[in-house]
């Protein structure tokens, strides 16, 4: 078929009339080599018809980049599947939209202008066979060994522990003083599981970001000539200032991260080759087991978990988006492998993945939006050489 015919389902695909069968006829002629300058020629001729009479909703705009597409380098060839960059921004969101079938045009047509609509408990429905998204959610657990849900609590006070009032305030996990100096200092953990994250804003104002599967602990007050706190997983720290009292983040027993006020990110998980710490404002000083440096804004202290004697070793100018995208609501697989994005799945769905023999050694590049459901990641990435099966929550990677 021509690129005549192509165009015509373009234009049906726009107006939502585009049959699965014919979606399906779509995809495959975008996935063939030497069709990217057809592909973004048509979409961009059928998007500025089609938004000729009305300016695009920003709304629009940024449910259609939470759902920008990979774009895959795939095998030994390195062919990219790329569309050409629109000028306008919702030209390429659009695109990206129109090449992973994920966000169909009656959705940028037809949603709603208002930022005040609310969708429909309908549309909020995940099929049965698919896996909803990560949400906010977390375990507190207090000095004594009690454990409390955060899943469902409104905003209040949820419990008075020693030294401070525990409040929830718009998802964020609050710490009030009420007393000074405690004699004895009292640690609470919070905990979130796979496919939960939260907020926390500890006794000294500090802000604490908790990725999925990952963990805090720090004490109900700090007191003392310094701020001590543990971590596992991920965590994105914005420390209050004190000179006099220097934040300590503990990682294990061999690694250290110390500041006296910034903003930093640690990605700690125990199924990942190194522990890095990502500077994005301040100073930081990170200890391994026999050295330490000190980093700038924009590097990356990185120490392998190979062997407990590995030395820190400094990443300059590190893409802080990408180390930020998890905080910001994306996925940013850029230069991922295939393990690499698995790995944020299986957080983030709270699944297991498990390999079948053949699979290729897979590079993707792009960003899609951590709101989509299982389903939708998995339509995007089997643009490349794999394909899934997803049973119950285990989902199986074949070649």
């Amino acid at each position: 078929m021509d690129k005549k015919h192509y165009d015509e389902l373009f234009d049906r695909l726009l107006r939502g009339e585009l049959s699965p069968a014919e979606t399906e006829q779509l995809l495959e002629w975008l996935q063939r080599e030497g069709n990217s300058a057809d592909v973004s020629d048509s979409i961009l001729k059928n998007l500025q018809q089609a938004t000729a009479e009305q300016e695009i909703d920003p709304e629009i705009g940024r449910r259609l980049q939470a759902r920008l597409p990979l774009i895959i380098q795939q095998g030994d060839s390195r062919r990219t599947v790329r569309a050409r960059i629109m000028q306008k921004p919702w030209f390429r969101y659009a695109a990206a939209a129109v090449l992973i079938g994920i966000v169909s045009f009656s959705a940028f047509k037809f949603l709603p202008q208002s930022s005040d609509t609310q969708k429909t408990p309908e549309s909020d429905k995940i099929a049965s066979t698919d896996i909803a998204p990560g949400r906010e959610g977390a375990v507190l657990t207090l000095s004594d060994g009690r454990k409390i849900l955060l899943d469902s609590l409104g905003n209040g006070t949820i419990v008075a522990t020693e030294g401070a009032d525990v409040k929830l305030k718009d998802g964020q996990l609050i710490y009030d003083n009420i007393s000074g100096d405690a004699a004895e200092l009292h640690y609470n953990t919070i905990t979130t599981p796979k496919g939960r994250f939260f907020q926390i804003v500890l006794p000294d104002q500090t802000k604490v970001w908790l990725n999925a599967a990952s963990s805090l602990r720090y004490p109900t007050a700090f007191t003392g000539s310094e701020r001590r706190v543990e971590i596992e997983g991920e965590a994105y720290f914005e420390v209050a200032k004190n000179p006099s009292a220097p934040f300590i983040v503990k990682i294990n027993d061999e690694t250290t991260v110390r500041v006296l006020g910034t903003h930093f990110n640690i990605n700690a998980y125990t199924n990942e080759n190194e522990i890095k710490t990502t500077l994005l404002e301040g100073s930081v000083q990170v200890s391994g087991k026999n050295n330490q440096a000190t980093i700038k804004p924009g590097q990356q202290a990185q120490i392998s978990r190979r062997s407990s004697a590995s030395p820190v070793q400094i990443a300059e100018s590190v893409n802080t988006d990408k180390v930020m995208a998890w905080k910001n609501g994306v996925f940013d697989f850029e230069d991922a492998s295939l393990e690499e994005v698995m790995h944020q799945l299986e957080r983030w769905y709270d699944i297991d993945v498990e390999y079948e023999q053949g699979v290729p050694k897979i590079e993707f590049v792009g960003k899609m939006g951590r709101d989509l459901s299982l389903k939708g990641v998995l339509r995007g990435l089997e643009l490349s050489k794999v394909r899934f099966k997803l049973e119950g929550r285990k989902l199986l990677v074949l070649p």
